[in-house]
């Protein structure tokens, strides 16, 4: 576990887990329903299946990078859930308001970041 990585590298991984599974503990504890409401007003098929599936993808990718452990694979599955996750709830097109427009927006770049730190463990 770590064994070929500098100080720098080591923190840097275990600050994508920390925050792909600080997210999954709030979101799948405290903000089911919301997510799934929103996810079915957006037409998403089975909200509350996805919503969960998505979850386990978040876990396991995270668990697989803060372990270390075939941390290819976990991150795959952390870019597929960044991905799907940005499709899904941050539709800044379809967002009238400017500055909530912005915010998706905004949304969407640091995604885009986070797609790129991860790029990185592959």
């Amino acid at each position: 576990m770590y064994t070929d990585h500098t100080t720098l590298e080591v923190v840097g991984q275990v600050m994508i887990a920390v925050l792909f599974l600080g997210t999954a503990i709030i979101n799948s504890t405290t903000k089911v329903k919301q997510h799934a409401d929103r996810m079915g007003a957006l037409g998403v098929p089975l909200p509350t299946v996805t919503l969960w599936a998505g979850f386990a993808i978040q876990y396991v990718g995270g668990v697989l990078v803060l372990l270390d452990f075939h941390t290819d694979i976990g991150a795959y599955l952390l870019i597929f859930f960044t991905i799907a996750a940005t499709v899904i709830f941050h539709r800044f097109w379809l967002v009238a308001d400017p500055l909530l427009r912005h915010i998706h927006m905004s949304v969407l770049f640091s995604n885009i970041g986070i797609v790129g730190a991860l790029l990185l463990l592959v």
